[in-house]
């Protein structure tokens, strides 16, 4: 396993990686790329299964702007912030963190959260992939590049992030991509929850589910995905999707999920 540690502070990482070696089963598996600025490790070109970044560095970019450059080119990286400063959850939110561990947290609060982290690195590992026929082409979609799936006529329409549909519809050279970025599939949707259930999507009405990685906000009967698309929660499912939803939101940000629902 691929691990990056961007901080300008040598001993820092060096305590950093410490920990995860004593969080892990398998410390013989995971190799280390130590950046001491963000710019090293964007000039690396390297895929990390973690990526464990500080915000505040010694150089002309913080770590948050490192990170949203990070999640330009891939979104699928576990992005950790590692820190000194309690920072605000809207400044960090948009760069869409895996989780932000503190620095000067108790080192067995570090360790458990460690050991959720390369676990959840683990089970990214084992690849998930759905096939889906669009102009004549098989493509493969991996979860991040799903928004929504909801039921169409007798199977679902995939809603796709709008990377992953100039993606296709490029491919496929289509002149104008069409006002809604989805693609038809025969799969029911109960199937596809089954094999994303383990990947963020949650039931938020009988006739779609939705990836938690793209919830900005939640009000009283809907949420906000990150491309503005606005989405009701039915009533019956409120609480099996806030309780969810929150379990999803406290793994990441570390918060207690009665302040998530």
């Amino acid at each position: 396993m691929k691990i990056a540690i961007c901080d300008d502070c040598l001993s820092d990482i060096r305590n950093l990686e410490k920990l995860i070696l004593e969080s892990t089963e398998h410390p013989e598996d995971i190799t280390f790329y130590d950046f001491l600025n963000g710019e090293a490790l964007l000039d690396s070109h390297e895929t990390f299964a973690v990526i464990f970044l500080d915000i505040k560095m010694k150089t002309e970019r913080e770590g948050t702007e490192i990170a949203e450059s990070i999640r330009l080119a891939d979104m699928d990286t576990l992005l950790v912030f590692y820190t000194a400063y309690d920072y605000p959850a809207s400044r960090i939110f948009r760069v869409q963190p895996y989780s932000y561990l503190l620095k000067d947290a108790p080192a067995k609060e570090l360790k458990s959260a460690l050991q959720r982290i390369l676990q959840e690195a683990a089970r990214r590992d084992r690849p998930c992939h759905l096939l889906v026929k669009y102009a004549g082409t098989i493509f493969t979609l991996k979860p991040a590049d799903i928004l929504y799936i909801c039921i169409q006529d007798k199977g679902s329409a995939i809603y796709l992030t709008e990377e992953k549909a100039d993606e296709i519809f490029r491919i496929s050279e289509r002149k104008q991509a069409p006002k809604e970025l989805f693609v038809k599939s025969g799969v029911k949707l109960d199937s596809y929850y089954e094999q994303l259930k383990d990947f963020g999507f949650i039931y938020a009405k009988k006739s779609y589910i939705i990836n938690a990685q793209y919830i900005v906000a939640r009000s009283r009967d809907s949420v906000l995905l990150k491309d503005k698309t606005e989405l009701t929660v039915s009533r019956s499912r409120k609480k099996q999707f806030d309780d969810a939803l929150g379990r999803y939101w406290s793994t990441r940000y570390r918060k207690d999920e009665k302040e998530w629902t």
